[in-house]
């Protein structure tokens, strides 16, 4: 639209001292001619627009045209523009990079020299350390289908291995502890599902529109309902008490001697967890209950029958 589109050429040229209308173009996707009827209506709006020739000419804003900053700080600028760039490190959408140029607008702009580099307090990343195991394009399509409201195909993988092919009403893109996710209304079940972007293949958009449901209480997709708990106690040796006080930060931890410590802590009877325990390999033992060391002891007899065979 074209009101979408001044906005951003006012950010563009509030950010940048010259651009040219050659540029804009190309960054708008329209003819240079239109740039240049853009930039009338800005003046003729009031937005002073001013263009220069030679090697160095463009368009720009004069340095004492600014926008008003009265409602927001630095400080408060500052936060929302590290938490949305780091938002749209895994989104890359346009028009959140043209909102973090408008708030990066409203900085206060000091006289140091360009190639002085630029002092972030805060940084916020929420990409992965390794590589991403939700591709950027899959982030994108899913991105495209909630903001569209359009019907999503794909192949999805439960937690048990198990695959079906979905078809989808997608609502929101969650990001959730370390994981991107999707509140979807899912016409195979019937109903709302949470599904996890790592365990979807081949999304397709349908090019069809739904309606959107009403989804009700959203918390009720965020929280995590682990079941009945049960007391557990682990020993594990000293050397991983920084792991255990970070991966189990509400166990009661007391030192049984120089070289372990004793764990009590509540703990759902999940399967998942001997896997997590068993990450620490000689490192823990767990004490209680007895059925739990039966079990693991029963895993470790298969992997060792694994290499042996």
């Amino acid at each position: 639209m074209k009101i979408e589109r001044l906005l951003a050429i006012i950010v563009l040229l509030l950010n940048r001292r010259k651009v040219t209308a050659k540029e804009l173009a190309e960054h708008f996707e329209v003819s240079i001619r239109t740039i240049y009827r853009d930039i009338a209506t800005l003046n003729g709006a009031g937005i002073p627009v001013i263009s220069s020739q030679g090697q160095a000419g463009g368009l720009a804003i004069p340095d004492g045209y600014k926008l008003s900053r009265q409602l927001l700080t630095a400080r408060d600028l500052e936060a929302m523009l590290a938490t949305l760039r780091g938002v749209n490190q895994a989104l890359a959408n346009r028009d959140l990079q043209r909102i973090i140029e408008t708030l990066d607008s409203l900085l206060p702009k000091g006289d140091e020299p360009a190639n002085v580099p630029v002092h972030r307090p805060l940084i916020i990343d929420i990409t992965p350390w390794g590589p991403s195991v939700t591709p950027e394009q899959t982030i994108q399509t899913l991105q495209q289908a909630v903001d569209g409201a359009l019907l999503l195909d794909f192949s999805y993988t439960d937690s048990s291995g198990q695959v079906s092919r979905r078809t989808v009403e997608p609502h929101s893109l969650v990001f959730k502890g370390y994981a991107w996710y999707v509140i979807a209304y899912c016409r195979l079940r019937r109903d709302f599902r949470l599904f996890r972007l790592s365990r979807i293949s081949a999304p397709c958009l349908r090019g069809e529109s739904f309606v959107r449901r009403d989804l009700g209480d959203i918390k009720r997709f965020l929280r995590f309902d682990c079941g009945p708990t049960l007391p557990v106690v682990l020993r594990f040796s000293q050397s991983v008490r920084a792991k255990v006080e970070e991966y189990l930060p509400g166990a009661e931890l007391e030192c049984e001697d120089n070289h372990h410590i004793i764990a009590h802590l509540e703990l759902p009877d999940d399967p998942w967890l001997f896997s997590f325990i068993l990450g620490f390999g000689a490192d823990v033992e767990i004490i209680a209950p007895r059925a739990w060391r039966k079990r693991v002891q029963k895993i470790l007899l298969d992997t060792k029958n694994l290499y042996e065979t």
